[in-house]
């Protein structure tokens, strides 16, 4: 296994520990949300760790290019979820937010399969929009761990860039679809 992958299964294994500590957090015990901030840094550093690991090694693989993408969306995803669900985390993280951002991530999927199935293999590869909207997440998980002022502004852009990449993969994977009606 390559020394990539391993940084990609750690940030795996750190996923639970992570909710885990938001749904012990309450306001008479600080000490979990300041653990679970170094926490998630440490997880979202891994992120840019592994890419560059794999790309400067050569280390990049199939099992890497599936790993990678779904660790990142269980970070922010079960992190989003974890922190509406617990009554005593402020600000106020509202629960169609979580669900707003998992519907994305579904719909992309979804997508990618439907193509796949009906019109043969799809190529999924990341996207610029993407990527930039999984740093703008990111950093809204670390705003709102930090209870900075604004993170209810950021909770709204976080939702455009999402929207915004949701589009960019569906009309993607619809050129893609073209490109194979129009080879026949």
């Amino acid at each position: 296994m390559t020394l990539a992958n391993r940084i990609t299964i750690f940030r795996l294994v750190l996923v639970p520990v992570f909710c885990g500590m938001m749904f012990a957090y309450t306001v008479d015990r600080p000490l979990l949300r300041v653990a679970a901030l170094v926490l998630y840094i440490v997880a979202a550093l891994s992120d840019a760790l592994d890419g560059y690991v794999a790309r400067r090694y050569n280390q990049v693989s199939h099992l890497g290019r599936r790993l990678d993408p779904l660790a990142d969306k269980l970070l922010v995803n079960l992190g989003l979820v974890f922190m509406a669900a617990n009554p005593q985390f402020h600000p106020v993280v509202p629960m169609w937010f979580p669900a707003a951002v998992l519907s994305r991530d579904v719909l992309i999927v979804l997508g990618a399969y439907v193509i796949n199935e009906r019109y043969g293999p799809v190529r999924v590869r990341p996207r610029p929009s993407g990527k930039i909207t999984t740093a703008v997440q990111m950093t809204t998980m670390v705003v709102l761990l930090l209870a900075l002022p604004g993170a209810d502004w950021l909770l709204w852009a976080t939702l455009l860039f999402s929207v915004w990449s949701l589009v960019d993969y569906l009309f993607f994977g619809w050129t893609q679809v073209t490109e194979k009606e129009t080879s026949r």
